[in-house]
């Protein structure tokens, strides 16, 4: 019979067990997992019957013994059977087909009433062929319920979180399951002995357990979302394995290995600097599985990886594949830099990249960084074996070697720097120009012929006479609360890197211009320390004469430019430390000469009878001799014929690196650098915020500020001025155009085309002529 509700149901039932036995079993089927269990819930806790779950007569890992379920049935009782079907559909339709015709053909004395499962379908066939048999099945129509599907564990290793130990406790799980357990964890895992085989046919989806990884995630579904089995080795899995049951969640065990599933890559120094490979794959699979920060070229990179031991080969070279024209090239180079800044240092990884990056050509500049001195190499042999206008060499510079790109920025000499008679004023120009150009050949590592021509001639004409001596700003300096350091070798063409690391530190700096003593050497030019009590820095001299790492003999490429300004940059730290302290409130950085690298690149010696016998001596850039040996590129000095052009005397050693000792503009113009820290509020004022206005002549208003200005511009009624420095770059000269009317204004005061904020008040007043009465 069909029944629409449970309630029909249960009328049934009471009716057959209520009445005279009719020597068949009553089979009632449900096809939701609801209806079974109240059917179950309500018969089992009936005490006139006898309830008989086919689990209970399991034994071992085998199968139920049905045939010992229908010897009970047959006794004198009100049976009542659960889980025959769970049992059948095991094995397979046939097999449940079967199982239903024996059930139906089964003879009782007393009463029995086996529930089924999901076996409406198989009933109804033997309904129609004897309408008799609906008197003795009920059919519950419901929704039918997805059957569960079955996992089938080999190991135990493969065992974690819920699982049925053998089939007995799988069929006992079945009998009793609910259909919001089934949407819950709608798998069921079990541990037999049964091969796949004997699954085959069963009514079940049931799928193989693959071993560990399909164990971790099932446990882990974040894990299985996005890591493949083949992202690990099995020994990798097994010892993840070993760890889940300590984590509810593959992101929980991220969170507590390596403090969160985001910037995972901060993780990455550590990490990779340690032996501990499985920590290493570890955190490469969690970047696989969480992503990599919106970082798009590590994104890139674990896309190209299919295991962790090539991760760090891929993070080195994968940018290698990017065009530099592609639009992504930028954001990549930049973020594999940060990546690589993250890394132990791998050279041969190093080495590899930088064997291949010529497969770019001259962009090939681009790919390189200042990370290391590989790259630094390679970099100095792409610009001398390329062509390079000096606009391409400042822009790869700065792109990819920051500290050469300032370097490579001009440092302009001005009235303020450079104080000059007013018919030398154009020798400013000459100065920015011509060590604009020594610098960029330096890096090329040649001469332009032109520039050597400038070169000869200004070793006939010595114009840094022009300059003041060294010692006639020194001694006027104020010395009072100052600390003094001695730079040995620092020349001028460091001024604009200088400039820029001060106002990065927060140093207020300011520059004088002068030319040393000749010849260019130490014990010369060291007249300042009779003033100054110095503390002495001989690092880049030491460097330039006597390093062990660089010999322009073994290696012409200038790559010792590279420490020459970390030098100088942790010097200037170290002054800025000093000065935080208060040790002092000013330092003064004093040079006793600069040195040449063009000298040395030049390779040829003067052609006069002169030879020197000291071997070596200053490289042959300068010689005792007791009177002026008349040498039209040599001038003559306290006793010393001193080269001005880039040759050197017969029987000099040849320098390492850089050489002094002769007369070229970069061995003899000499900076004075005076560095405080600028102070915390910077202030502006005018010096007289009165303007005489008189008719036919312009209007002039000076602005101090207590912190050197580098382009002071004002703003009064939407009009722009520029601002000339006057005495310093603390004082500035702004000529008022357009302010004629006897009037209060108000003037923004701006630092090139920033706004800094401050507003000024100044009063322009009619200019009177005062009579003399007598």
């Amino acid at each position: 019979m069909h029944c629409k509700s449970l309630v029909e149901c249960f009328e049934g039932i009471s009716a057959y067990a209520n009445g005279a036995g009719t020597g068949y079993p009553l089979i009632v089927n449900a096809e939701n997992f609801s209806d079974y269990q109240e059917i179950m819930h309500r018969l089992s806790a009936d005490e006139t019957k006898q309830c008989i779950y086919v689990s209970d007569h399991t034994f071992g890992n085998g199968l139920p013994n049905i045939h010992e379920v229908l010897e009970i049935i047959r006794g004198n009782s009100c049976y009542v059977v659960s889980g025959i079907s769970q049992s059948l559909m095991l094995q397979g339709a046939d097999a449940l087909d079967r199982l239903v015709d024996t059930l139906i053909g089964c003879s009782i004395r007393d009463h029995a009433i086996i529930v089924l499962s999901h076996c409406r379908l198989y009933l109804e066939k033997y309904m129609q062929r004897d309408i008799r048999l609906a008197n003795r099945i009920i059919l519950i129509d419901g929704v039918k319920s997805t059957l569960p599907q079955l996992r089938i564990l080999k190991t135990q290793e493969e065992c974690t979180g819920a699982y049925e130990k053998g089939i007995k406790s799988l069929l006992s799980r079945l009998e009793r399951v609910s259909d919001q357990e089934i949407a819950t964890r709608p798998t069921i895992s079990v541990l037999t002995d049964f091969t796949p085989d004997f699954f085959k046919e069963s009514l079940y989806a049931v799928v193989i357990s693959g071993g560990i990884y399909d164990t971790l995630v099932q446990k882990y579904p974040d894990l299985g979302i996005a890591a493949d089995r083949k992202l690990g080795t099995d020994d990798q899995w097994a010892w993840l394995f070993s760890l889940s049951d300590e984590f509810q969640s593959f992101s929980e065990l991220i969170r507590m290995k390596f403090g969160s599933v985001t910037n995972l890559t901060s993780n990455l120094s550590t990490v990779l600097a340690s032996s501990d490979e499985n920590t290493k794959w570890l955190l490469w699979l969690a970047l696989k599985v969480f992503g990599a920060d919106a970082n798009g070229y590590l994104s890139t990179v674990l896309s190209h990886t299919e295991n962790h031991s090539s991760f760090e080969h891929h993070i080195y070279q994968d940018l290698l594949d990017i065009p530099r024209n592609d639009a992504r090239f930028e954001t990549f180079y930049k973020e594999r830099k940060q990546l690589i800044s993250r890394l132990p240092v791998n050279l041969p990884e190093v080495s590899s990249y930088c064997a291949s990056v010529g497969r770019h050509g001259k962009d090939a500049a681009f790919y390189l960084t200042d990370a290391t001195e590989d790259e630094e190499f390679s970099f100095m042999e792409l610009v001398s074996t390329n062509e390079w206008t000096d606009e391409e060499l400042c822009a790869v510079a700065t792109h990819a070697f920051p500290a050469l790109g300032t370097y490579l920025k001009d440092f302009t000499f001005d009235p303020i720097n450079t104080k000059l008679s007013e018919k030398d004023a154009p020798f400013r120009k000459i100065l920015t120009d011509y060590f604009h150009r020594y610098k960029v050949q330096k890096i090329k590592n040649h001469i332009d012929p032109d520039f050597l021509d400038q070169v000869n001639k200004f070793a006939a004409d010595r114009p840094f006479y022009k300059l003041q001596p060294r010692s006639s700003i020194v001694t006027t300096m104020d010395k009072t609360d100052v600390q003094a350091y001695f730079f040995d070798a620092l020349g001028v063409e460091y001024l604009s890197y200088i400039q820029a690391k001060c106002e990065e530190y927060g140093l207020i700096y300011e520059i004088a211009i002068a030319h040393c003593e000749l010849p260019s050497i130490t014990v010369k030019n060291k007249e300042f320390q009779q003033r100054f009590d110095t503390k002495d820095i001989g690092d880049l001299d030491e460097l330039k004469h006597h390093s062990l790492v660089y010999d322009y003999t073994a290696c012409e490429y200038p790559i010792h430019i590279f420490r020459e300004l970390e030098i100088i940059d942790q010097e200037l730290l170290r002054i800025r430390s000093k000065l935080i302290q208060n040790n002092s409130n000013k330092a003064v950085i004093l040079s006793d000469h600069g040195a040449s690298r063009l000298a040395v690149i030049y390779k040829h010696e003067n052609e006069s009878k002169i030879e020197l016998d000291e071997k070596g001596e200053h490289s042959g850039r300068c010689c005792p001799c007791d009177e002026d040996p008349c040498i039209p590129q040599a001038t003559y000095e306290d006793g010393y014929a001193v080269l001005a052009n880039y040759e050197r005397f017969k029987g000099g050693r040849k320098a390492n690196l850089e050489v002094h000792g002769g007369a070229s503009l970069e061995e003899v113009v000499v900076p004075i650098i005076t560095v405080s820290l600028k102070p915390d509020d910077i202030v502006y004022y005018f010096v007289d915020p009165v303007v005489r206005y008189k008719v036919g002549q312009p209007s002039t208003i000076e602005l101090f500020s207590n912190a050197p200005m580098k382009q002071p511009r004002l703003e009064v009624d939407g009009t722009f001025y520029d601002g000339t420095f006057s005495s310093d770059t603390k004082h500035a000269v702004f000529v008022l155009t357009e302010q004629k009317r006897v009037r209060e204004y108000s003037a923004t005061v701006y630092e090139g085309n920033t706004n800094t904020g401050i507003a000024l008040t100044f009063r322009i007043e009619r200019g009177t002529k005062t009579r003399d009465l007598f």
